[in-house]
């Protein structure tokens, strides 16, 4: 498995207004679900990791979050991606006590068949290439983002 088979264009949102973390998690868990990928459980279980094990990650180019859950709240692995109007307050990864304003969520959903450090590996080389992510930010399209997933996501 690889990140490219994890990408549906219709887990794929842009210009998105959102106040808070919790909307954008329940955008894509709402998109996950529809596409059969989720299951029910996985909204909440996104919270409680998030939580527990923040996401946020403070980058050059714009701040992102990837959350993810333990494969029982999965039917089959997707990422759901939200492109923010404006950024919206997540935790710091590695310090709780902190908070980054996040533009871009990579909301990751692996079975238990995902390959969970190649998958977030492969993610970490795009989130740091301010190329790549200047290049999602501004795209106008979930289209356009799904063809720079899938040409940077080999």
């Amino acid at each position: 498995m690889t990140l490219n088979d994890m990408i549906f264009r219709s887990c794929i949102f842009t210009d998105v207004q959102a106040t808070s973390k919790e909307e954008v998690f329940q955008l894509l868990f709402h998109a996950l679900y529809q596409e059969g990928k989720v299951k029910e459980s996985f909204y909440d279980a996104v919270l409680a990791r998030e939580e527990e094990y923040p996401t946020g990650l403070e980058l050059p180019y714009c701040n992102v979050a990837i959350p993810h859950v333990v494969p029982e709240h999965v039917i089959s692995s997707a990422l759901g991606i939200a492109v923010l109007r404006n950024p919206v307050q997540f935790a710091q990864i590695g310090n709780e006590d902190l908070t980054v304003d996040v533009k871009v969520v990579f909301n990751i959903a692996l079975d238990k068949n995902g390959k969970q450090i190649e998958i977030l590996q492969s993610l970490m080389n795009m989130v740091i290439d301010e190329t790549v992510m200047a290049a999602i930010v501004n795209a106008g399209s979930p289209e356009e983002i799904e063809t720079i997933l899938r040409k940077e996501g080999k």
